[in-house]
């Protein structure tokens, strides 16, 4: 048996157990519904300002118990970005199923990340890797951390560079997409494109909070996306799943990141597809040789059903009693359920909507619908 290890387990730990693959779980949330699905579970939260992050002594005192308990190794979702030390400690006590360690360390230098996507002749918005501030950029420029997640590490026009992971890029107009794909450091089979959907809060203008998909893109789009991808592979011998973020700016690709770990979209993709991503993840990260590449006959998309899902985030201070939770959280289509937890902050994860439905149009309208109807809910305890 695995352990995942992220900000939040349950989209992975519920959709592989559909095809009876249990999995133990570490993250931060503890929500309701992961911990049912899970085969066992330790928190490894701590509050830092604005946001929920990994304690890294929790995380690592958390994984030995794992292995104690006879779990073979470990996988991780989001919120390791910037921790390459701390990935390279947690291997020491089980095997870490994922990428070398070596792309960690890229991504923890722009100036390395960005110098190695230059030699690949791979596009990517402008980069300034100098300025300390916007005042030496002008209001086009956003300033971004490669050690962060979720859009919390986005910011624009107001604060200085102050870490060694941050860097300023040139803002492009453009839609975003995210392409999910298996690789085996050498080859990639794209397991669909996906929209992730932001909101603004206080100062930061692109905090993650869904995703829909599978999306069509216009096939010369979606080509140039795969040959950028297969680059990147290639440099960073990639394996297992992966996900790579660009934006698409008047039918030009434009790279924006690099997530070598599970991501959001696992949940979503995996609803149109037949066979379980968590084993096959397993499988091609295995650290044996020669028995770690894709099958030519690699399991096609049994049926395109389309998902998504929003996070619902707490719009101001509020608490919320049992019987309240009882109430709002019966709704089967709200996800991520907290657990004992009563006191909302204003930005805080509250739960998420999950929905399914046959076009896009209608899966939005829905969601837009679901949304609505909960924040109502929340506003009449504030």
């Amino acid at each position: 048996m695995y352990v995942l290890a992220a900000l939040s387990g349950r989209g992975v730990v519920c959709s592989s157990q559909k095809f009876g693959c249990k999995l133990g779980v570490m993250d931060v949330f503890g929500d309701k519904d992961c911990q049912i699905s899970a085969a066992f579970w330790r928190h490894i939260g701590t509050c830092v300002p604005g946001q929920t992050v990994i304690d890294s002594e929790k995380f690592l005192s958390s994984l030995s118990v794992f292995k104690i308990n006879g779990f073979k190794g470990l996988v991780i979702g989001s919120g390791f970005e910037g921790k390459y030390d701390l990935l390279r400690r947690a291997n020491e006590i089980l095997p870490l199923y994922a990428s070398s360690l070596s792309v960690f360390k890229y991504l923890e230098s722009p100036e390395l990340f960005f110098e190695t996507l230059k030699l690949l002749e791979v596009p990517f918005p402008q980069v300034n890797l100098s300025a300390d501030s916007f005042e030496e950029l002008g209001p086009d420029w956003i300033l971004k951390d490669l050690g962060s997640s979720g859009g919390l590490g986005i910011k624009k026009q107001t604060g200085r560079r102050s870490k060694s992971s941050e860097y300023f890029q040139k803002r492009l107009p453009g839609t975003a997409v995210s392409l999910s794909f298996f690789a085996d450091g050498q080859n990639v089979v794209p397991l669909g494109y996906s929209k992730p959907v932001a909101t603004t809060q206080s100062n930061l203008p692109f905090v993650f909070c869904g995703l829909d998909g599978p999306i069509e893109l216009i096939d010369s789009v979606a080509q140039e996306a795969l040959k950028i991808s297969k680059l990147i592979v290639h440099k960073f011998k990639l394996r297992g799943y992966n996900g790579i973020d660009f934006l698409v700016s008047d039918k030009t690709v434009h790279f924006l990141d690099l997530n070598p770990r599970i991501t959001a979209s696992f949940e979503v993709l995996q609803e149109s597809h037949s066979f379980c991503f968590f084993e096959k993840h397993i499988h091609l990260t295995r650290d044996i040789p020669g028995n770690t590449c894709i099958s030519e006959s690699f399991p096609a998309m049994q049926k395109k059903i389309i998902s998504g899902f929003r996070v619902i985030y707490a719009e101001s201070d509020f608490y919320m009693n049992e019987h309240c939770q009882k109430s709002l959280f019966n709704n089967k289509f709200l996800t991520n359920i907290p657990n004992s937890k009563y006191f909302f902050k204003k930005y805080e994860p509250v739960c998420s909507v999950f929905l399914r439905s046959n076009s896009m149009l209608e899966l939005q309208r829905a969601l837009d619908d679901k949304v609505d109807f909960v924040y109502n809910k929340l506003s009449q305890l504030t």
